[in-house]
């Protein structure tokens, strides 16, 4: 549920762009590259983690590949890279065979240290729920555009993409279920999630130029909804892709309680997104839609129906600090019914991170004053995982409360504690000794 594309939304809004109008004649056009590619075969591959196809795409902010001129590229670091766009094959929210889409970025420069290349495989943080809002495709331009009707999708996971390419490692990120690809986005749905990231590692070996072997060693990172992601693939792992030599996990402001998670971001800057939450879970389990739609009003159902197609700067210029009890026949809010109703909870409590314990080392970045996922929710997995006999680096973050509601103490620890992120990462591909404060916050 990163928000830091908020701002940039009313940026874009300010500057009269594709969120206020479209242009004249321009209904129906847009910048979406490569529409054809989301598109899944008819007959997908055996297996989970089986490359589909992949396509070579001009990466944003990258050096282009100059014949005759491989020191420039040897020298340009991060800006050094070839890009592909990839689908391949993973179990979605539903339990059923799908296709899902992400992007696969290979340094250009080779690999100085020892053994092969490794592999950083990140989930991203909220995107929307509209198939614009895709990292594959914002990766391209930074912004995909859509006119008809009007969106933006924002490329803003590209800083912690080149802060990962800046050390070496091939970077692959998944989509996940339903971005870009048919259907609706599996928002913060704790197994699809947790598959799309460990079935991403298991094809990304398989990618035409690849050289980081075929058990690279490998590390899963991602803030918000991407942590919520990581989080519970490190937990998953050993169960669903035992075979993955994952080295280690950085968990930013994990969503592991989805209830109270829901609850602070209530009335907040971001607060569709309880929209993409509600959409993926009565996708997933049908059964739950006649007890929700029981105690929403016509309001709150054209809530659902707008964010289904929406990226996050569309959602929270629309939805900006709205309350749920705005949207329910009897003017409570949504964790007031989802407490009320042992049914619905139950779908949600199927989302809890932390029953399951981690096999590697994993990092949690727990910011104390975060407006939209709580920290205390975080440490609290921390805990659970510990209980299990995890190793767990708890990292808490103390910035003081800003303008509580606006997102900021959600989205600035995510840019301010990257460093210590990737440090962290750095020291599990070299073999450092993991930390355990376990038991000490």
């Amino acid at each position: 549920m990163r928000a830091a594309a908020f701002a940039a939304a009313l940026a874009t809004t300010i500057a009269g762009g594709a969120l206020v109008a479209p242009a004249a004649g321009a209904q129906g056009s847009s910048n979406d590259p490569a529409p054809a590619f989301y598109q899944p075969p008819a007959d997908l591959p055996a297996g989970n983690g089986a490359l589909i196809k992949t396509k070579v795409f001009p990466l944003a902010a990258a050096i282009p590949p100059i014949a005759g001129a491989e020191f420039l590229s040897d020298g340009a670091g991060p800006l050094s890279t070839d890009a592909q766009r990839i689908m391949y094959t993973s179990v979605g929210s539903k339990n059923q065979p799908i296709a899902v889409t992400g992007t696969y970025l290979q340094p250009r420069a080779p690999w100085a240290g020892p053994g092969t290349r490794p592999l950083a495989v990140v989930a991203p943080g909220t995107q929307g729920q509209g198939d614009h809002c895709a990292p594959s495709k914002t990766f391209q331009n930074l912004a995909t555009v859509r006119t008809d009707p009007p969106g933006v999708g924002f490329g803003y996971e590209i800083l912690q993409a080149y802060a990962l390419l800046a050390r070496g490692y091939a970077v692959a990120m998944t989509d996940y279920e339903g971005l870009g690809t048919p259907g609706i986005h599996s928002y913060v749905h704790r197994e699809a999630s947790a598959r799309a990231v460990l079935d991403i590692a298991r094809a990304a070996p398989a990618v035409p130029g690849a050289d980081i072997g075929s058990a690279p060693r490998t590390v899963f990172t991602g803030y918000s909804q991407g942590g919520g992601a990581v989080a519970a693939a490190a937990e998953l792992h050993p169960q669903y892709a035992p075979e993955l030599n994952l080295v280690g996990t950085a968990a930013g402001s994990p969503p592991a309680d989805l209830l109270a998670t829901l609850e602070q971001a209530d009335g907040s800057a971001i607060a569709g997104v309880i929209g993409y939450s509600l959409n993926s879970l009565v996708d997933a389990y049908p059964e739950m839609d006649p007890l929700l739609d029981a105690y929403l009003n016509d309001q709150g159902r054209a809530m659902l129906a707008a964010t289904s197609d929406q990226c996050i700067g569309e959602t929270a210029v629309q939805f900006f600090q709205q309350r749920t009890n705005s949207y329910t026949l009897s003017g409570r809010s949504a964790g007031d019914v989802v407490r009320q109703d042992p049914a619905i909870m139950e779908f949600l409590e199927r989302q809890q991170i932390g029953r399951l314990a981690p096999s590697t080392p994993v990092r949690i970045l727990s910011p104390i004053n975060d407006d939209v996922v709580p920290g205390t929710q975080s440490r609290q997995l921390g805990r659970d995982w510990c209980a299990q006999g995890a190793a767990v680096d708890m990292a808490i973050d103390p910035m003081p409360a800003v303008a509580p509601g606006l997102v900021i103490g959600h989205a600035a620890p995510m840019l301010t504690g990257l460093g210590g992120t990737v440090q962290y990462l750095a020291d599990r591909v070299n073999g450092v000794p993991a930390p355990s404060n376990c038991g000490t916050y």
